[in-house]
């Protein structure tokens, strides 16, 4: 797969243990569609590294990407990211990859229910309606363990708040006093609570055992797989 020449330009501290990277893809042959991952491609004492990231931006806005990166010590990409990354870096990405697309033919309604920093790609497909200005009702479903961890809060909230047709629920599993929203797991409650159509297409990501519970969950609620995309990026 041809790879792209990319510099870093800006880095983010977006939440404790999260950095986002915002990239430059001066070549026009860059495509990727809202939902999808890239190879990042650095190197470190002169011998190449290489991890996967999802997009988090909308493919309308050309020439440029964000990846939103978290803290690791075992990934040397990612330790490269927290350590020493910096912004003029040159870098090396693929082209967009993977199945897991939101197009605005696929459905009309969609429920995108992420984990963690597994709402990455879902970022990518709830910005991408809200930039293009579709009409897609989507109502994303946006679990984490601790409220210092949510990923672009305050843009999201304002969305919703400006977008009739967009709609964010946040839940936090071992709530501080900091906290005053949802609390605990995505469970049936939340999710009737959304009260959408029998038509809508619900798109998972998050660490394994959450995709797979929600996977179970939404089928014993009636919805049909054909209608559960999920993202394995374990």
């Amino acid at each position: 797969m041809p790879l792209f020449d990319a510099q870093i330009t800006a880095i983010t501290p977006a939440t404790p243990s999260i950095r986002t990277l915002r990239l430059s893809i001066p070549d026009p042959a860059f495509r990727f569609l809202p939902g999808q991952w890239v190879d990042l491609s650095i190197e470190i004492a002169g011998a190449p590294h290489t991890a996967g990231y999802s997009i988090t931006t909308s493919p309308i806005h050309r020439g440029e990407i964000e990846l939103a990166i978290k803290a690791s010590t075992r990934h040397p990409v990612a330790r490269w990211v927290h350590e020493h990354a910096a912004v003029g870096d040159r870098v090396r990405v693929t082209q967009g990859q993977g199945p897991f697309v939101y197009l605005p033919e696929i459905s009309d309604n969609v429920v995108l229910i992420g984990g963690g920093v597994g709402i990455t790609p879902l970022l990518s497909i709830f910005r991408h309606i809200r930039d293009a200005g579709l009409p897609t009702e989507a109502h994303l479903v946006y679990s984490v363990s601790d409220s210092r961890e949510i990923l672009f809060r305050d843009e999201l909230e304002a969305a919703a708040r400006r977008h009739d047709n967009l709609h964010v629920s946040i839940t936090v599993t071992q709530p501080d006093p900091r906290w005053h929203g949802l609390t605990g797991r995505i469970d049936p409650v939340k999710l009737h609570a959304l009260d959408v159509p029998d038509d809508t297409l619900y798109y998972l990501c998050g660490p394994k055992g959450m995709v797979e519970d929600m996977s179970t969950l939404l089928h014993d609620l009636g919805v049909p797989m054909n209608r559960i995309i999920f993202e394995k990026w374990w």
